[in-house]
C-alpha cells in the first residue's frame, strides 16, 4: 500500500516498502541466476559470482550494456541515479530484459 508523504513519516514509507521486497533469492530465480552462482549478502542484498555465471552464458548472445558515469558533478549530483532508474524502467516498458545496478547515493556534500 501506498502512504502519503504528505501525511506520513519517512519511516513508516520506508517500512511499509520494505515489507513487499522480494527477496535476493526471489530475483535470483526470477531473473535465470543459478543457485551456486549467487552469493547473498543476507536476505535482500547479493552478488553473482561473475566467473560460474560467465561460464554457464558464455555461448549464449551478448547482451548489451549501458553506464550512466559523470566526470565532474555538482555538489547535489547530477542525476546519474534518476537517469539509471528511468532508463531501466522505459526499457523494461517496451519488453526488453533489464537490470539496473546503482549504489546508494551520497545525498550531497
Amino acid at each position: 500500500m501506498a502512504l502519503d508523504p504528505t501525511k506520513h513519516a519517512d519511516w513508516e514509507i520506508a517500512e511499509d516498502s520494505e515489507a513487499g521486497m522480494k527477496t535476493v533469492y526471489q530475483l535470483a530465480e526470477e531473473l535465470g541466476i543459478e543457485k551456486d552462482e549467487l552469493l547473498p549478502h543476507g536476505h535482500y542484498v547479493g552478488k553473482i559470482d561473475f566467473n560460474k555465471a560467465i561460464k554457464r552464458l558464455g555461448s549464449k548472445p551478448d547482451g548489451k550494456y549501458v553506464d550512466v558515469t559523470a566526470i565532474t558533478p555538482t555538489p547535489l549530483g547530477e542525476g546519474k541515479s534518476t537517469t539509471t532508474m528511468g532508463l531501466v524502467q522505459g526499457l523494461g516498458k517496451r519488453g526488453k530484459k533489464v537490470v539496473g545496478a546503482i549504489r546508494q547515493p551520497s545525498g550531497g556534500p
